[in-house]
């Protein structure tokens, strides 16, 4: 079992030389990264976060219950997985020289009907203005499914611990 605090990467490299090709493997083990976020109260219903050059709020609407100042969490939820994926799709269409103008994303998620609430189906529905080569979008959007840090967690799972 790999390690928490570290990563197996294997290497494979293809070695040329005057008696054929020859195949070498190596494993490295690499740091995985970190994330922290602190969000602190700003009211009686939201909270804040305050990173670098822009503040977040997250707040209920006022129907339910809350101060109305910002999305709820789960919304956030929705803006990240969006955000991520695009995020990677425009680098596989950059490390690919493929300009993509114009994009549009629109997320659907469908809300459980027992407890405890939570999606049951995230939809993404992409579409662009302009694509240098149409033909290569639908392959930029399985690489950018495959990259994507916040569709992976949703696939895969996370251990959710909650301390106080």
């Amino acid at each position: 079992m790999e390690s928490v605090s570290h990563l197996k990467k294997q290497i494979l490299n293809w070695v040329f030389s005057p008696k054929g090709i020859t195949l070498s493997r190596s494993i490295h083990l690499t740091h995985m990264a970190n994330i922290t976020l602190q969000l602190s109260q700003s009211s009686a219903t939201s909270m804040k976060l305050e990173h670098e050059t822009f503040s977040v709020l997250i707040d209920r609407p006022v129907e339910k219950g809350g101060g109305g100042t910002g999305l709820m969490g789960g919304q956030y939820l929705l803006i990240g997985v969006g955000g991520c994926f695009c995020s990677n799709l425009f680098a596989a269409a950059q490390a690919r020289d493929i300009t993509i103008e114009g994009l549009v994303l629109t997320i659907g998620a469908t809300i459980s009907d027992d407890s405890p609430k939570r999606f049951t189906e995230l939809d993404l529905q992409l579409s662009y203005q302009v694509c240098s080569e149409a033909e290569m979008f639908p392959k930029l959007l399985q690489i950018a499914e495959k990259g994507c840090i916040s569709v992976n967690t949703l696939m895969q799972g996370a251990q959710v611990t909650v301390s106080g």
